[in-house]
């Protein structure tokens, strides 16, 4: 969060009405999803092994199908996408190469992937992936990545499942802070003096049990206990409702407690967020224009694993009377009837005026193989139904002939399934994108070293700000799919493949992003792309970006010092606008131009000595290995015929 200054206050009463408004629509909209946790819960009692004593049969085995189906669908999109910015004219290249420089090292100190993984989970078993997001600037710009658990989590129902904007309110349970830094937030004057004061004075709510902390102790509750308490008592520990709210028109950011109705933080929202953004970023696994809570990957096959659970137990219950079955005795025809258990060689004494035959008969058994057939003919459904195939799992026969071609068919279905699941999350990624371009705006005012890759290679440059943005200046974002579509999609691989390596001497194809897309294909990641083209043999791209921003720079009256790495190309791109943009230009901004070109000559001078000794240097050294790996000519004894 921004720590700029802020002159407005709320006063006491408006602050009181924002509280009641507040509270209210908590409750409204605590009360309209409590509908949808009935189904998140029947989830997890089977994703969780929370097993109930069968009604009618004996075995009563854990399968552990949910945990297989969400672990399926979890692997193949666990690859994190990745959204990066594009320039929307030449000068924003170098720019733009240090924004996305500066979001590679906040998505490791940051801990991203891990936190992409966990959420894509809740979006399996809930439907939903919630993150909050947000940079703050107090010890340094920082990025600040969260999951939001779906159960602390609340909008307003009527904004519908796309645009969160939309939300009138919305917020989430469960922020923690301590009694130091209440205190601190006092001092500063981050938090209300008198409201933040009377609450220190009592006692904390750490263990309070509301609504969404009930419903999360269904994760951890077993069948043999009743109660789960999560928090131990702490007397310095509190917890907050972190809540955003629509007041009169303006949007307003809260920090309060429910039960107390106290909010220690009430402002707009442009003070810790400038871009004035909800501060959440959302994605649904499978997205409704009018729900927000829809139905997540558990639930279409929820009812079938059940099913299928029946069935198996059915089938051990009848194994076991196949193998200890029920008998028929007639009273009296045998004498000790300890001897019916099975022995080994053992005998059975019946009186003489019985027939052994008849005195003794087993009841017919149940047949084994009908439960397995419904099981069987249940997992096809079910593989039909969520695409969550053998396939795809890795256990399915891939023969020659026509059942190559089926398992072929059904490999394709299941990429074409999760590559939509990408396609339904990057919607997610290009909020993130919105959120994370506004922390580095607002928070990036000191400077950060990152690793960009330049000329010389791999170079590490300290930049703030004022780096990267410019004034009125906007980027183009792209979300770039993970390679997860892709894995099981052997003929999108080969023909995509085949496309980018039959256009490689086409002078239309970016050759750097082709030879991207094509280790992205084979399964290399990100960071070992970036190592790849790792390289001093870098092209023209960058100066002549570079060239296009100094133009800028000096049309709007800016004195800067000529660039170090000036050539013949820079030089020229000058000559190419002035001679092309003279009629547009005034007098004193072509003198400006023209005064800066006429300093460039020795730099340019020096890079083409040193660009030239370097080239020479490279082909002595490729001498030298062609000597070394090349056999020399034998020698022909005199005489010898050629």
């Amino acid at each position: 969060m921004s720590t700029w200054k802020w002159e407005i206050i709320v006063t006491y009463e408006t602050r009181q009405e924002i509280i009641a408004q507040a509270l209210n629509e908590i409750q409204f909209a605590r009360t309209f999803k409590q509908g949808k946790t009935k189904n998140w819960k029947l989830n997890e009692d089977l994703y969780y092994s929370r097993k109930k004593a069968p009604e009618y049969s004996r075995a009563n085995v854990d399968l552990g199908q949910m945990q297989s189906h969400v672990h399926s669908i979890l692997s193949k999109i666990d690859n994190p996408l990745v959204f990066k910015y594009t320039k929307r004219k030449k000068s924003q290249l170098m720019r733009v190469n240090r924004l996305n420089s500066l979001r590679v090292y906040d998505q490791n100190r940051d801990f991203w992937d891990i936190k992409d993984i966990v959420g894509k989970k809740q979006a399996i078993i809930y439907g939903r992936a919630i993150y909050s997001y947000f940079a703050d600037s107090i010890n340094g710009y920082t990025p600040h990545l969260d999951n939001v658990d779906v159960y602390d989590f609340l909008i307003d129902p009527s904004a519908g499942g796309i645009d969160i904007e939309r939300a009138a309110y919305l917020g989430d349970y469960g922020v923690v802070l301590t009694r130091e830094e209440l205190k601190a937030g006092i001092k500063s004057g981050e938090y209300l003096r008198t409201e933040t004061t009377t609450l220190l004075q009592g006692a904390s709510n750490a263990t309070e049990q509301t609504q969404e902390e009930t419903n999360k102790n269904n994760r951890t509750q077993d069948q043999n206990v009743t109660v789960i308490q999560k928090e131990i008592s702490n007397p310095d520990k509190f917890k907050f409702w972190r809540w955003g709210t629509t007041y009169k028109g303006k949007r307003y950011y809260m920090v309060l407690t429910e039960k107390g109705s106290t909010a220690i933080k009430i402002e707009p929202i442009e003070k810790p967020f400038p871009s004035g953004l909800w501060w959440y970023w959302t994605y649904a696994m499978f997205p409704d224009l009018t729900e927000f809570w829809t139905p997540g990957g558990c639930d279409y096959v929820r009812e079938l694993f059940m099913a299928q659970a029946v069935s198996i137990n059915q089938m051990l219950d009848n194994a076991e009377q196949i193998n200890k079955p029920q008998k028929v005795l007639q009273a009296g025809a045998v004498e000790n009837l300890s001897q019916l258990k099975y022995r080994r060689e053992g005998y059975i004494l019946v009186k003489k005026e019985f027939d052994a035959t008849k005195a003794i008969q087993e009841l017919r058994p149940a047949s084994i193989n009908t439960p397995i057939e419904v099981f069987n003919l249940l997992d096809g459904i079910q593989q039909r139904n969520s695409g969550v195939t053998a396939a795809s799992q890795g256990d399915a026969p891939n023969d020659s002939g026509q059942k190559a071609t089926i398992y072929k068919g059904n490999a394709e279905n299941s990429a074409d399934r999760f590559g939509y699941l990408n396609k339904s999350y990057s919607f997610g990624y290009n909020r993130f994108a919105m959120l994370y371009e506004a922390g580095v705006r607002e928070n990036l005012t000191k400077k950060v070293a990152v690793d960009i890759l330049g000329p010389e290679g791999i170079e590490t440059e300290e930049i703030t700000r004022k780096d990267i943005f410019w004034k009125n200046d906007k980027f183009n974002v792209i979300v770039e799919s993970s390679n997860a579509e892709l894995a099981l999609s052997e003929n999108q691989m080969k023909t995509k493949l085949a496309f980018l390596s039959s256009q490689a001497n086409n002078p239309l194809q970016n050759q750097s992003k082709a030879y991207e897309l094509m280790g992205s294909i084979a399964g290399f990641t990100e960071e070992d792309i970036r190592q790849l083209l790792d390289t001093s043999e870098f092209g023209n791209e960058q100066i002549m970006a570079e060239a296009d921003r100094d133009i800028e720079l000096l049309l709007d009256g800016k004195k800067i010092k000529p660039n170090q790495a000036a050539n013949t190309a820079y030089k020229q791109r000058f000559v190419d606008y002035m001679k092309n943009e003279q009629e547009f230009m005034s007098m004193e901004q072509f003198k400006m131009l023209t005064g800066y070109v006429l300093q460039l000559d020795p730099i340019i001078i020096k890079n083409m000595v040193r660009m030239a000794n370097s080239q020479l240097l490279k082909a002595k050294a490729a001498m030298e290995v062609q000597r070394e790996i090349t056999p020399p000519t034998p020698v022909q004894n005199p005489g010898q015929p050629v």
